[in-house]
């Protein structure tokens, strides 16, 4: 294969790895966002619209899931969303590690369960025989 074949396809494989960026950023957009949603419910002392709406934590989560949603949109440009999805999962991972260690609350044998089952299914979708769209 000629030298600047080689290059081209070197420089795709790099810009398929930052796209992959796109993915990572979404997880944690998504995740920050959730846990921004549970300062601001510790946060509210009444449930009135004005006290929810101009809770800063609430306007942070806000702010989390719309670059969330942006994020993920130019994943899924340029990935299969059969392929970018099932990475969304590690938000679970993420909420239940920052549920520990932010809002002391526990883990339980049955998220570890739970967490275990999520990482088989990603395990088995990815060694399906299918090429990563990563390679």
């Amino acid at each position: 294969m000629p030298h600047h074949m080689l290059s081209l396809k070197w420089n795709a494989n790099i810009m398929k790895h930052q796209y992959f960026l796109f993915i990572i950023i979404a997880i944690l957009c998504q995740s920050i966002g959730g846990i921004f949603g549970k300062f601001a419910a510790l946060s509210l002392h009444v449930s009135d619209f004005f006290a929810i709406v101009t809770n800063v934590f609430y306007l942070l989560g806000l702010v989390c899931m719309f670059l969330q949603a942006i994020v993920w949109q130019q994943a899924l440009i340029h990935f299969p969303l059969s392929f970018a999805y099932p990475f969304m999962s590690l938000f679970n991972f993420i909420v239940l590690i920052a549920s520990a260690v932010l809002f002391h609350e526990g883990i339980t044998n049955m998220n570890v369960i739970g967490l275990g089952i999520i990482s088989m299914g990603i395990t088995m979708l990815f060694s399906s025989g299918k090429r990563l769209c990563l390679s």
